[in-house]
């Protein structure tokens, strides 16, 4: 039986562009691919120690290394991604570079490791949309936003240092707060410059 890990330059992914459901399918579809093999690595390595008569022990994977640059996109979708990559069985680790903004922020969020090469730029700002329709529609439009905001809002302080003071300097001005790879590291946005 041949035990063989997916080479580093295997697990390294580019994220270039809008968060939509097309791009963020395919990014998906990567990392479910990786982890699925990863998850068979496991198995025969385990079934190696059972068969020679061993308990099975820990198996260190290579992180997927995930290349990200994004003027934002659709909650949704940017939330689908964030999900993944927390939730992926083998270790996402996220680079940023150029620009981090709107919906990157929380796509970013999804990894433990987030590293950023120096010169990279990150925006949070509040949810924003278009509401059309009658005035019942609109209001539920209006309070499906809210939801939204505030469970991105949650993430950034939940994995953060963001204060809630900060977010809602954000929402009450209704601004764009820009920020350099070195003040993302201060506030924990990021967990490693890249020099």
């Amino acid at each position: 039986m041949e035990i063989k890990q997916l080479e580093p330059k295997d697990k390294v992914l580019a994220f270039f562009g809008e968060i939509k459901s097309t791009t963020v399918e395919n990014t998906i579809r990567d990392i479910v691919k990786i982890n699925l093999a990863d998850r068979d690595y496991i198995n025969k390595c385990n079934q190696w120690a059972i068969d020679n008569g061993q308990k099975p022990f820990p198996v260190h994977l290579n992180p997927i290394e995930l290349y990200l640059s994004t003027q934002g996109g659709t909650c949704y979708d940017g939330i689908a991604l964030h999900d993944v990559i927390e939730s992926s069985s083998t270790p996402v680790e996220v680079i940023c570079t150029g620009k981090i903004m709107s919906m990157g922020v929380i796509v970013a969020l999804g990894a433990k490791v987030r590293k950023a090469y120096k010169n990279t730029t990150f925006m949070i700002h509040q949810v924003q949309g278009l509401t059309i329709g009658s005035l019942r529609e609109m209001e539920e439009t209006l309070a499906e936003v809210g939801r939204i905001n505030r469970m991105l809002f949650k993430i950034i302080q939940d994995k953060t240092k963001v204060s809630e003071e900060q977010l809602n300097d954000v929402l009450n001005n209704k601004k764009d707060w820009f920020l350099t790879a070195d003040e993302a590291l201060s506030l924990g946005i990021l967990t490693e410059i890249i020099l």
